[in-house]
C-alpha cells in the first residue's frame, strides 16, 4: 500500500557561505594592506612649519650625523644607491615607489645631503620629499629631556 502522509518539512537553515567568503576577503585585504605600512627608525629630524603627511609605498633614505646612509634601513653606500636607484628608475611605473622619502639627521653634512639629491634627481625620480619634524613633535622631545 501506498502511505499517504504528508512528511513534515525541515525548517530552512541559511547558507552560510557567502558570508564565510565576505570575512576571508576582508582578512585577506587587512593583511595584504599592515604589508605597505611604512617601518623606520627614530631619528632626529629638523623641524618644519609647512609640513605635510605622506602616505603610499615609499622608498626610504636615511642619512645619519656620521654620514652613515640606509636605504629602507639597511646600509648602503652611495655607489650602491646609486644603482639602487637606477634599477628603481627602469621598473614599470606601477612597480616604482610613490616617493623617495630623505631623512636627514640635523647635524648631517650638507655635502652628503646634496649627493644624495643629486643621485635621485640624476636618475629621472622627481618625487623626493624630505622628511621633517612638526614644530609640535620638536616641544614634546625637549619636554621629554628636562
Amino acid at each position: 500500500m501506498v502511505s499517504f502522509e504528508q512528511k513534515k518539512p525541515r525548517p530552512a537553515s541559511p547558507d552560510i557561505t557567502p558570508l564565510l567568503d565576505v570575512v576571508f576577503i576582508l582578512l585577506i585585504f587587512f593583511v595584504v594592506s599592515t604589508v605597505f605600512t611604512a617601518k623606520g627608525m627614530e631619528m632626529e629630524l629638523p623641524p618644519a612649519e609647512s609640513s605635510k603627511p605622506v602616505s603610499g609605498k615609499s622608498m626610504e633614505i636615511e642619512l645619519r650625523t656620521n654620514g652613515d646612509v640606509f636605504c629602507d634601513t639597511k646600509p648602503i653606500t652611495l655607489l650602491s644607491l646609486a644603482y639602487k636607484l637606477q634599477s628603481t628608475a627602469s621598473q614599470p611605473l606601477a612597480l616604482q615607489p610613490a616617493h623617495i622619502l630623505l631623512k636627514s639627521a640635523p647635524q648631517a653634512r650638507v655635502e652628503q645631503f646634496v649627493r644624495i639629491v643629486d643621485l635621485v634627481r640624476s636618475n629621472g625620480f622627481s618625487n623626493l620629499v624630505i622628511a621633517t619634524s612638526t614644530k609640535g613633535e620638536e616641544a614634546a622631545k625637549a619636554e621629554a629631556h628636562q
